[in-house]
């Protein structure tokens, strides 16, 4: 069959300022910094590939929230983030938005700088509200010449949060990146800002990605095999990735082995990510309420998918499209099926050993046993992922109602709360006509 081409569209991203470069090197370049600032420093070093991006970012499905390629999925996770980054995902509610403005004192606290010099700088605008870059720059020239290690891996750090991880203004790193940095617990934002940007910037065909370009950029080479990396064939970006198939991408599920998963939020079967118009709250409930699953306790794993699976994949190629056309042949994926055995009875010959025979036979026997249990495991597997992929399947087709995610008694609570306040309305208009009444009779009188 035939798969139709999607309309192409070109995204732009947030570069990372050369000043913040220039800093960073010569900081790295003349002292001995931790383990985390290197990391955060690693990013302001990534050479980002727009034409990588955009490429990858045309396989999004605003469906499935996700990249749908020819028959596999990806989309980065809470751990991938955590694990590129080198911090913990904390046991506590992510920035949700409804976080009070931090006070002066715990900021200087957070940065290790002067209470004195943190009023002078704070800036409190109606556009915006936090520091001037010019200002963290200053700070950061005189803890050099300082030598105050602590006080200036806090304001690196910090700079790298205002215009790498978090970047909303050129000239300000403001209020919401501030409160991220207190909590110490970027990676929700992380991956809630740029999967909300990818999706609202996709659906509109145009904009600029707000969110760590850096970050997508490591996240979606590190699933790449060296082959496509290095390129030796000289291929562009849309003929690799246009040839890549599930058998190729390099699957990290080693390196979260023994490991705690997030398995689900409250109600929800998988993380929720804030910003989503109109539920807003219920995620926040949601993040309340997380449960983390042991990959010990998940059994072995089949790390080929089923053919329900690549079937699912498939049917949504044909549904939504490719972004490109393709010169291999797009077609539903089909998995080698297992051949069973034949065994033809056994006949001993004439003056054979039955004893040496027997023992064979029995030698084969529980060779066989173990292949059949074996067998049986992966069939169990294969059973479990089905079951897994029609509960997958159910969820996505369902028309969700309001009462799958609000009690009845929230309802009825809210309806009440909107009659008071109707009712209330209404008295309010009718005082305020008696007044005018009152008024105009008394000016009759006055008269």
């Amino acid at each position: 069959m035939e798969i139709k081409v999607r309309k192409l569209f070109c995204l732009s991203f947030k570069g990372v300022p050369t000043s913040l470069k220039i800093l960073c090197d010569n900081v790295s370049g003349a002292f001995v910094l931790s383990e985390s600032l290197n990391r955060l420093i690693s990013l302001v070093r990534t050479k980002v590939d727009e034409t990588l991006l955009n490429t990858m970012i045309r396989f999004y499905d605003p469906l499935l929230h996700c990249f749908t390629y020819r028959d596999f999925h990806l989309v980065p996770t809470l751990e991938e983030f955590s694990s590129i980054l080198g911090l913990p995902v904390l046991d506590q509610m992510p920035y949700t938005g409804e976080e009070e403005i931090p006070k002066l004192e715990d900021v200087a606290a957070a940065l290790h700088l002067p209470r004195s010099e943190i009023r002078k700088a704070w800036v409190n605008k109606v556009e915006y509200t936090g520091f001037p870059i010019d200002f963290l720059y200053g700070q950061a020239e005189i803890l050099i010449n300082a030598v105050s290690m602590d006080a200036l891996e806090k304001v690196l750090a910090f700079l790298i949060y205002g215009q790498v991880l978090f970047p909303r203004y050129d000239k300000i790193v403001d209020v919401i990146a501030i409160k991220i940095f207190i909590s110490n617990n970027p990676v929700p934002t992380l991956l809630g800002d740029l999967l909300h940007s990818i999706h609202h910037r996709s659906s509109k065909g145009k904009g600029c990605v707000l969110g760590c370009a850096p970050l997508l950029h490591k996240w979606f080479i590190s699933h790449l095999p060296r082959s496509i990396i290095k390129n030796e064939e000289g291929g562009t970006w849309v003929q690799r990735i246009m040839r890549i198939s599930y058998d190729y991408i390099v699957w990290n599920q080693k390196e979260f082995e023994g490991t705690h998963l997030f398995d689900s939020c409250g109600d929800f079967p998988n993380v929720p990510l804030l910003y989503t118009t109109g539920k807003k709250k219920l995620f926040i409930r949601a993040w309340s309420m997380v449960k983390k699953v042991d990959t010990r306790a998940l059994g072995l794993r089949n790390y080929i998918p089923s053919d329900l699976y690549f079937r699912w994949i498939y049917d949504r190629v044909v549904e939504y499209g490719m972004p490109y056309p393709s010169d291999i042949p797009v077609v539903s994926r089909v998995t080698h099926p297992v051949i069973p055995l034949v065994l033809e009875p056994y006949v001993p010959a004439p003056n054979e050993d039955l004893a040496a025979t027997i023992a064979s036979l029995r030698r084969e026997k529980a060779n066989l046993e173990k292949r059949l249990r074996k067998v049986e495991a992966e069939k169990a597997m294969l059973v479990a992922d089905a079951k897994d992929q029609d509960g997958m399947l159910d969820y996505f087709s369902r028309k969700w109602k309001i009462e799958d995610f609000v009690s009845l008694d929230q309802i009825q609570s809210w309806e009440l709360e909107i009659d008071r306040l109707v009712q209330e309305r209404n008295e309010m208009i009718k005082m305020h006509k008696e007044e005018i009444r009152s008024l105009k009779r008394k000016r009759r009188l006055e008269d």
